[in-house]
């Protein structure tokens, strides 16, 4: 699953729609407001649009936080939405489910009527791409510090006690180099993946460099891709500001002038 967080509000729902759809590379905002051909406006949940290869596409999503199955009378007026605003693909998206009555009324349509477990599993492959590719973006340099090239700048620093504080730094944010690889976009986009590891993580056992890998008790127990990536991008952040504090290649330098850690 994407999240494992459920969401206790129609506003919760919308906004995790918001939040996949979002992740996934698409432009979503909640609560749009359409321009309609024949006049007036149609409030729209959540409105997505992606453009790929100068073709662009919109996705119209309805979120229904109820406690009884979605009736048909709302698919018939999501259909005339969805044709007035000329969008390519529409989502339903119920709490618990549809009445038989809807499912009809959605089938040959262009619209799809999910449970939000079952939207999360239709984007999850698109969402995996587009999320290690922006965790990439945001932490890259950090996988430079446990590369098997020894650590960047170690061999710079003369002092025992300074290199000592590096190595503490270095151990204690060792977790992140041995997760990192199994969400490496480049490895994805050569096909050389290994499949994502399940959740909860479990590196019990797991040494590296001689030193056994720690987890943070709060990056152990997500169970939710969103909530795991969230946490580790976190951490990375902090541990990559940490380690060029120390490392002599980058310690005098202002982030935004790092070029190279090593």
């Amino acid at each position: 699953m994407i999240t494992q967080r459920e969401p206790p509000t129609w506003e919760a729902l919308e906004e995790a729609v918001r939040q996949i759809l979002a992740e996934c590379g698409m432009d979503a905002v909640r609560q749009a407001a359409i321009a309609l051909p024949r006049g007036g406006e149609a409030a729209v949940d959540v409105l997505a649009t992606e453009t790929v290869n100068g073709i662009k596409t919109v996705t119209l999503c309805e979120c229904k936080n109820w406690k009884s199955n979605v009736p048909q009378d709302v698919v018939f007026s999501f259909r005339t939405v969805m044709a007035e605003a000329g969008a390519h693909r529409g989502y339903i998206i119920s709490k618990v489910g549809f009445q038989p009555g809807a499912l009809l009324a959605a089938h040959n349509t262009n619209i799809e009527l999910l449970t939000f477990a079952q939207f999360q599993q239709r984007h999850f492959e698109k969402w995996v791409g587009a999320r290690t590719w922006s965790l990439a973006r945001a932490i890259d340099s950090i996988e430079t510090y446990y590369e098997p090239f020894g650590i960047p700048g170690m061999n710079l620093i003369e002092d025992e006690a300074e290199r000592e504080a590096y190595y503490r730094v270095w151990r204690k944010y060792l977790f992140i180099g041995a997760i990192l690889p199994a969400f490496s976009p480049y490895l994805r986009q050569l096909g050389q993946a290994t499949p994502l590891p399940g959740l909860p993580i479990d590196l019990r056992g797991v040494v590296r460099d001689e030193f056994k890998v720690e987890v943070p008790a709060d990056l152990a127990a997500a169970s939710g891709y969103q909530e795991f990536l969230e946490l580790l991008e976190a951490y990375a952040r902090e541990g990559l500001a940490a380690l060029r504090a120390l490392n002599p290649i980058t310690r005098d330098k202002v982030p935004g002038a790092v070029e190279r850690d090593d």
